[in-house]
């Protein structure tokens, strides 16, 4: 497959998870760090890694909020991903009860401000 290619794949994964505006936001704020990130996170992130078989996009979000959550430190990509999960039918509910999972396996202070990005971003959607 093509650059080209990659690239319009990629971009409507990402335009699924995030929403056309939000997808556009993203990319004009990662092309502002540097010209060639936009497509390194489309093409690879979403072309190659969302679009492969084996897990739905809700299933992927939830791994990526779990694994940003785990890592700390992670806040504004954990926002962008509830996001996501919130848009692809995970729950907010589901995202809660994996949160709480995080805290047993990598501690309750990641846990807690996992949770607290979640209710941030269910407030902003009111």
């Amino acid at each position: 497959m093509s650059g080209d290619d990659r690239y319009a794949r990629g971009l409507e994964i990402m335009k699924t998870v995030q929403g056309p505006d939000r997808a556009a936001s993203i990319l004009e704020g990662l092309g502002a760090m540097h010209p060639d990130l936009p497509s390194y996170v489309v093409q690879t992130g979403f072309a190659d890694v969302y679009a492969r078989p084996g897990l739905d996009l809700a299933r992927r979000q939830i791994v990526t909020v779990v694994t940003l959550a785990t890592l700390g430190g992670c806040e504004r990509q954990l926002a962008v991903h509830v996001r996501g999960a919130l848009n692809v039918g995970v729950s907010s509910e589901e995202l809660f009860e994996a949160l709480l999972q995080v805290g047993l396996y990598a501690g309750i202070p990641r846990a807690l401000n996992a949770i607290r990005v979640l209710r941030e971003v269910e407030a902003e959607a009111s």
